[in-house]
């Protein structure tokens, strides 16, 4: 008999901007991803990665559904620097300071998933935009962008075209 292959999707949380933010952190940082010469992010893409799961099972994935949302409560992060890893060829944006809701919610959300069998990022966490690939360090500032934090979102990445096509499958509001 043939073995069958169970279908993995590859899943991860994140904050998901509303359409105000989304808009200003184009506007902030268009003419810099420009002159970095990479590939821009769209837009329906912008997004901070709070915990990449990579491809999961249906199994996984129902149980990660029911992990409960961490009481961070809402926050405000405001992206205010722009960075490059040259690794990677990455133009970003971050807060300059990570507010300690943020470090909190993505440490709480660590801990659940480890429970569940997930394997907790090595690096420190950093949150940030990826605002282009494949590009080249840039000179510039970036203005102030405030981003009202007030849920958390389990999105799925899907190939595209282009580029990924990422579907939030699921939203929790962060407490009042």
């Amino acid at each position: 008999m043939a073995q069958t292959r169970e279908l993995r999707r590859r899943i991860f949380f994140a904050l998901w901007p509303d359409e105000d933010t989304r808009r200003a952190m184009v506007r902030a940082t268009r003419a810099a991803v420009r002159r970095s010469g990479g590939k821009a992010t769209p837009a329906a893409n912008l997004h901070v990665t709070l915990a990449f799961l990579g491809p999961v099972t249906e199994a996984h994935l129902n149980a990660v559904r029911h992990i409960g949302v961490p009481t961070a409560g809402r926050f405000e992060m405001t992206f205010d620097t722009l960075g490059f890893w040259e690794r990677s060829r990455v133009l970003w944006a971050a807060p300059g300071t990570a507010p300690p809701r943020v470090t909190a919610l993505e440490r709480t959300l660590w801990d659940r998933l480890v429970a569940l069998g997930f394997e907790r990022e090595s690096r420190a966490y950093r949150p940030h935009v990826t605002l282009a690939r494949k590009a080249h360090a840039v000179d510039a500032q970036l203005g102030p962008v405030p981003w009202p934090v007030a849920e958390l979102a389990l999105v799925e990445s899907k190939p595209g075209a282009r580029s990924p096509v990422y579907e939030v499958l699921e939203t929790w509001p962060l407490e009042a």
